[in-house]
């Protein structure tokens, strides 16, 4: 499931700075000492039915939950060229959050197909907690991926997440 939430940015008209002033002085989202505009979070529960017989446990059924929050800022301006930068800014960023909730989706289909392909075991326990670790291994993967993903754009720089100078 993906949920957007939204902090408001006041309007640089106003508050008598530039748009991104307003939006570094509103963001609620900060990596070390930089501020960020938007984020994307995101985790991933899984669950498996076994199946067990007298001499083995097997997978019956894998079910991954990827829940995702996107935070994003949301403005009103009194100038309609603010207010239109600021919604080309937001899209661009979006986008930028977009590429990381993939990531998230080729993580939960990673987990569901190696997870219904794991073998038996000799009991429940020990096939869950070989499950439970290959989950795991995968989400340390990904989230390695999105570090590299923000590396590669420099936070979505490279992908025009810019916050457009004042004319």
């Amino acid at each position: 499931m993906l949920d957007y939430i939204y902090y408001d940015v006041p309007d640089p008209i106003t508050a008598d700075m530039t748009l991104a002033e307003s939006l570094n002085a509103a963001t609620p989202i900060e990596q070390g000492e930089r501020p960020l505009h938007g984020y994307n979070h995101w985790s991933l529960r899984w669950h498996l039915d076994f199946s067990q017989s007298e001499s083995a446990c097997e997978v019956a059924s894998v079910t991954v939950d990827l829940d995702t929050q996107m935070q994003l800022p949301q403005m009103v301006s009194a100038s309609a060229e603010v207010q239109e930068r600021f919604n080309a800014y937001v899209e661009r960023l979006q986008r930028h959050l977009v590429g990381h909730y993939v990531v998230a989706i080729q993580a939960a289909n990673k987990i569901e197909l190696q997870l219904s392909q794991l073998g038996a075991a000799a009991d429940c326990d020990e096939l869950e907690a070989r499950a439970d670790s290959i989950a795991e291994a995968i989400v340390a993967e990904h989230r390695d991926k999105e570090k590299a993903f923000d590396e590669m754009t420099d936070y979505g720089a490279q992908q025009g997440v810019v916050v457009p100078e004042e004319e």
